[in-house]
Order: C-alpha cells, then structure tokens, then sequence
C-alpha cells in the first residue's frame, strides 16, 4: 500500500505526511512538489492513493488526476485545494475534496475511505493443496511462527501456511486490521473488548498488544469506531 502527495506547498507536504504516521506510522508514504515529477515516476512506483493538490504549475492536479485514472491500476484520488469550488469540474475524477487548511479529523476520515476503495475483499494463499482464497472478513486474526503464518478463521477454523508476516499485512493492512505484537495482528470487527495491555475476541481469544504497538491499535481502533 502506497500512499503518495503532491502538493507544491513545503508546509502542506509535511503536515500531510505527518497526518499519515499520525494515523498509521506502517503506511509507505512519498512526496511530490509538482504533479510532473509524480507522473515520471508512475511507471516504476504506482500509488495506491494520492492526495492531489488542485491549484499547481501546469499540470494542474486536475490534468494529472486524468493521465493517473486513465491507468491500468488507476490509483484513488482525493484532492485538496484552497476553494471547494472546483467538485463540479473534477466529478468522477476524485473520491473526495479536502479544503485547506486541512485538519487532522477530516484528513483521516478521507484516508479511511480511500483505504475502503483499495480493500481487497479476498486474498489468495498458498497451501500444499495449491492456492486457497480467504474472505478477509472471515479472517479473526492471525499469527507467524518461523516461516509460517496461521490464519484463526470465522468457526473457530484455522489455516497454517507457509508464508512471511509481512507479506499477509501488505495485503490485509487497508483492511480492518491492526498489528498488535510482534507476532500478531487482528480483525478489529471481531475485538470485543481492549484492555490496557491487551485486546479480547469474540471468540474468547485473549491476546497481549505490544507496548511499541499499543499507540497505533488504539488510534486504528478509534478510527474504525467513528467509522462505524
């Protein structure tokens, strides 16, 4: 999950980026200052998400928001400018518009819908029997130990494959989760109580967070709340 803005502003880059270790240091985040430097490197570099200033040096963000969604893997797009008078021309282009100055509220509700969009509804993993594709919202929470990873299922069922941790949070990390540990990552749809040092499941599962995690599960665990 990339997540990339372009804004010809010093002060509007870093108050973004800062917005997004604000609400998850683990997102892969690049800046551009101009809308042609971001298009150079689509080729290489393809964002999964980008926050789009409207009012640049030619190309515009509007021009820019065009060639990126004529892509093959067209990237989501939210726009920030000064005026909210450009939604009308930019309709169809972007998912939404944040007027500046942006706050932080507004920001991470903008994210969190973007993070819907690029949700993956099912990933594929690999077992001895060949590739096997998993409902992520069946996915209660899942663990690594040496090169395994087991997925705890909906029904009490459980998948151990052999795969790397990071792998499975690239692909479920849009979704509803949150690394908690280590060695552990959870479905916040199934947490069903927090503890100071530790989340509960529904199903009974009792599992600790991590001291250097705990900061990020209650900030994800808030967002979801509000989004719910």
């Amino acid at each position: 999950m990339l997540i990339v803005i372009c804004d010809d502003s010093p002060g509007d880059l870093a108050l973004l980026r800062g917005y997004c270790r604000q609400y998850d240091p683990g997102l892969a985040v690049r800046s551009y200052s101009s809308a042609r430097e971001l298009l150079a490197s689509f080729p290489t570099e393809k964002p999964d998400i980008v926050f789009m200033d409207i009012e640049m040096e030619p190309p515009n963000g509007f021009e820019a928001a065009q060639k990126l969604r004529a892509e093959r893997d067209a990237p989501v797009i939210v726009f920030t400018t000064q005026t909210l008078g450009y939604a009308v021309r930019g309709y169809g282009l972007a998912l939404r518009y944040l007027q500046k100055p942006i706050g932080y509220g507004d920001f991470a509700e903008a994210l969190e819908l973007a993070l819907r969009e690029r949700t993956p509804r099912k990933i594929s993993v690999s077992t001895e029997s060949g590739a096997e594709i998993l409902n992520v919202a069946d996915i209660v929470w899942f663990e690594v130990f040496g090169h395994n990873v087991c997925f705890h299922l909906a029904g009490r069922r459980e998948l151990q494959v052999r795969c790397t941790f990071s792998s499975v949070l690239e692909q479920v990390r849009p979704c509803d989760f949150a690394q908690i540990h280590k060695s552990y990552c959870v479905n916040l749809a199934f947490v069903e109580r927090a503890e100071p040092n530790g989340v509960t499941l529904t199903d009974g599962t009792a599992l600790p967070v991590g001291r250097s995690y705990l900061k990020s599960f209650r900030e994800r665990l808030g967002h979801y709340l509000r989004g719910r």
